[in-house]
């Protein structure tokens, strides 16, 4: 899935990356623009992207019909790694699918691969990444204003594959900090005892990693239909809560429930749970500090305000 990236100010090292679907690209560039300006203005910077190496051929019968459909044989597993996507495709079947466990001679994938692959199968990488120009990234004026959700910036990639350009876009924003939640499968475990013994098979490989990172994403999702950019609130705390009744929420949304409990209730109770502690921190009154300021004000200290009590609808 897409997600708006954060780049942090004055870090260096940075880079920005895009998942070409069309496979693996022979080259790449990227031109940054403002997000309110055309792609035919002049780009904040420009860089030559870099393209995943991994690509390798499938070297035993691996699929659907076999007795374990979610492992993929593969001529070499150099570079490949954990969590990242990859394309495998044959004969005009192709799927996206993603390494949980990597071994000698083999890996195996989240989710159970439907169409069989023979020797003649391609396992491709489609990611590029760039750099981002550090002198640019230490600049306060570049500073993206965090009263607006929508990102700042547009990074416009001219990507080649099998001779052909194709033109893709990713968004980000410049921001002093980059907000992260820090949930682990213990603190969800905490709220449903039992939860990790009897987690759904696709989130078992990673520790309910995948669970997370939805619920992450559906917070922010949240966030900015409210009109809060998520790098913008300064309380972790309540962050990381929000994540962790979410995915209780995606939980119950699956079907899990903890022992003894019926479904219906149980979604009803974690629905209601993640929908009022959302409200009374954020969609009705919103009691926490947000960053606001950029550039030369955030220098002097003014970045943060705590907002009064509105009401939204």
């Amino acid at each position: 899935m897409r997600t708006s990236a954060s780049v942090v100010f004055g870090v260096t090292g940075q880079t920005l990356s895009v998942r070409v679907p069309q496979g693996q690209p022979t080259s790449a560039t990227v031109d940054i623009y403002r997000n309110y300006s055309d792609d035919t203005g002049t780009p904040e910077f420009s860089a030559t992207g870099t393209i995943d190496p991994v690509a390798t051929t499938v070297s035993v019968l691996s699929g659907g019909s076999q007795s374990d459909p979610q492992r993929i044989s593969l001529a070499s597993t150099t570079g490949i790694i954990i969590g990242r996507e990859y394309q495998l495709g044959e004969a005009g079947l192709l799927e996206r699918v993603i390494p949980v466990e990597i071994r000698t001679g083999y890996i195996r994938i989240r989710y159970p691969l439907l169409n069989d692959y023979t020797t003649a199968a391609t396992f491709l990488s489609g990611l590029v990444t760039a750099p981002v120009l550090d002198t640019w990234a230490a600049l306060v004026g570049k500073l993206s204003d965090l009263t607006d959700q929508s990102p700042d910036y547009r990074a416009r990639w001219s990507v080649t594959v099998a001779g052909v350009v194709v033109i893709a876009y990713s968004f980000f924003d410049l921001v002093r900090s980059e907000i992260r939640q820090s949930v682990t499968m213990d603190d969800i475990n905490a709220r449903a005892p039992g939860l990790r013994d009897s987690l759904p098979i696709e989130y078992r490989a990673e520790v309910g990693r995948p669970l997370i990172d939805t619920a992450w994403r559906t917070v922010r999702a949240d966030f900015a239909a409210i009109g809060i950019d998520p790098n913008a609130v300064r309380d972790d705390e309540v962050v990381d809560e929000l994540v962790i009744l979410r995915a209780l929420r995606i939980l119950g949304e699956g079907g899990w429930r903890p022992g003894g409990l019926d479904i219906a209730p149980y979604l009803e109770l974690v629905t209601a749970n993640y929908d009022r502690f959302f409200e009374r921190h954020f969609a009705v009154t919103l009691k926490h500090r947000l960053q606001q300021q950029v550039g030369a004000d955030f220098a002097r200290g003014s970045d943060l305000r705590r907002a009064s009590g509105f009401w939204r609808k």
